[in-house]
């Protein structure tokens, strides 16, 4: 199949600026501040399209394109640290450094697409195989990096970027290179296991992961990837573990699908995630075990319990794809929504909205005021609300906060979380929210033993549902929960409870849901 990748056009005119004697980039490179972040890419960005832009030869322009590469790779993670956000939406300076980190990454990508189409158009590519290897391994690894960077700012892929992720690996596999290793950050890789790689990272639902773990899984990946298998289409009664990616789409991979008429013998392709999952199931195993990080190749944060659940989400993603419970319904209505159990608290209280703007998750105090929001519901099922909003301030927001929900009209709030986040413009946000509870109560809540600067943080109870066989819990700020820890419930704002917290049902980056068993109670009249 011919390769047919978006690249800048030829400059008719030579540009006797464009630097392209290696040795000479090399030493302007090597004196290159760098400590500017802005005005390095911007320099870099120019340099490096001026050079697509002018014909070169493929050995040579591969030679100049390395060098540009080995200074980018040194940038990204200082430029990762400042568009990394701990809550939607980024600051205008964090979205500017992301989009410069997508716009070098871009230009680097199209460099090595343009060896792709001169290599696949050249009439004899006798000797220049490793030419044509490099250059395919080098523009996956740099269109993966840029769909990384958007699954960090909860931005939506680039359109065409899983096209050309698809075609260079079909491209691969025609001619007979994608096995082929090559050295890249002190590791070996090839064009199969960026592409297993980058299907995986997909695969991981990386709009509701919590700020910085997809660096986690990318680190995990490059240890642990390689387990994952690609194979052809084959019937199949077993689908767990099994992922179609369609290689003549520009779409990410996705579950199997229970009606096989949708996938294209020719072309579609299976990701085989079960040894990897195995492996990620005895990792978790280990580690609940006390086992040191190290004899398992992980990094030393994985002894916490943050990223032990992240595992824990990996093996559900990767092995058992998961099935929607409810149809999704297309709506065009809207609803409030409050963030954080500071506000869900104050309007559980039959509080009114103020007029502060301030919804970040923080504690609260006795002078603060909330608002709720008015967001349009894209379309709903009984499961959940798939929710819009365009603000001229916009809430603070991730994946795990909770909120309440409370149709235009009505008088009661419902609890949620926020599963996933998309931000594709400054001034406007997405967000999945799935229904955690129909009603609750605000509570307020501290440990028994406690000094005495430590305050009641806001909670919810959610009731008991009988039908269910549910048991009542309690949401509360993360950190709260720890097995048969004793806590002080306050409720009514006038009766305090002793209550031993009993068994953890849910950790999110924003609450900590569990269930409880009361103890004794106390007025504080």
């Amino acid at each position: 199949m011919p390769l047919t990748l978006t690249v800048p056009a030829p400059d008719p005119v030579e540009d006797l600026t464009v630097e392209t004697r290696p040795k000479q980039l090399k030493g302007w490179l090597d004196d290159l501040p760098l400590t500017n972040l802005s005005d390095v890419c911007r320099t870099l960005n120019d340099e490096i399209g001026a050079l697509n832009r002018q014909k070169v030869a493929m050995d040579k322009r591969l030679k100049l394109l390395e060098l540009y590469r080995s200074v980018i790779l040194k940038l990204l993670p200082a430029m990762e640290e400042q568009y990394v956000a701990a809550r939607l939406p980024q600051p205008e300076k964090s979205r500017q450094m992301a989009e410069q980190a997508r716009q070098l990454l871009m230009e680097l990508a199209n460099g090595y697409k343009i060896i792709l189409l001169d290599y696949q158009n050249a009439r004899i590519t006798l000797g220049k195989g490793k030419i044509a290897v490099t250059a395919a391994q080098r523009a996956m690894s740099a269109l993966s990096r840029i769909l990384m960077i958007c699954y960090q700012t909860y931005v939506p892929a680039p359109s065409g970027t899983w096209f050309e992720l698809h075609q260079i690996f079909r491209f691969a596999i025609e001619q007979d290179i994608a096995n082929e290793t090559i050295a890249d950050e002190e590791r070996e890789s090839s064009v199969n296991l960026v592409y297993r790689q980058i299907l995986l990272l997909a695969l991981s639902d990386p709009y509701q992961l919590s700020p910085g773990e997809v660096a986690y899984i990318r680190s995990y990946l490059a240890v642990f990837g390689g387990l994952a298998q690609l194979q052809a289409f084959a019937q199949t009664g077993n689908q767990i573990g099994l992922f179609l990616a369609q290689t003549h789409s520009d779409k990410p991979p996705r579950p199997l699908p229970q009606d096989l008429d949708e996938v294209d013998n020719r072309s579609d392709i299976l990701l085989n995630t079960l040894e990897l999952a195995h492996a990620l199931h005895h990792h978790i195993k280990r580690l609940n075990s006390g086992e040191l990080p190290k004899n398992m190749h992980l990094p030393d944060t994985a002894r916490e319990a943050n990223y032990r659940n992240l595992l824990k989400h990996l093996l559900k993603s990767w092995s058992a794809a998961p099935k929607r419970r409810f149809n999704r319904i297309q709506n065009i209505s809207s609803t409030q929504v409050c963030i954080g159990l500071p506000s869900i608290y104050h309007f559980l209280g039959g509080r009114e909205s103020g007029d502060s703007t301030d919804l970040s998750f923080i504690q609260p105090v006795e002078d603060q005021r909330f608002i709720s929001g008015k967001w349009l519901v894209i379309n709903e099922s009984a499961g959940g609300l798939a929710l819009s909003g365009a603000f001229e301030t916009l809430p603070q927001i991730r994946p795990g906060d909770v909120i309440g929900l409370k149709t235009d009209g009505a008088n009661k709030w419902h609890v949620g979380a926020v599963r996933w986040v998309k931000s594709g413009k400054a001034d406007h946000l997405e967000i999945g929210a799935q229904l955690v509870a129909p009603t609750a109560d605000p509570a307020r809540i501290k440990p028994s033993i406690a000094g005495p600067a430590e305050i009641f943080q806001a909670a919810l109870l959610l009731p008991e549902i009988l039908l269910l066989r549910q048991p009542e819990t309690l949401i509360a700020p993360r950190g709260t929960f720890g097995p048969q820890r004793e806590l002080l419930l306050e409720l009514d704002g006038n009766t305090t409870q002793t209550v031993r917290a009993v068994k953890l049902v849910e950790q999110t980056a924003g609450y900590e849901r569990f269930e409880f068993s009361r103890e004794s109670s106390l007025s504080t009249d």
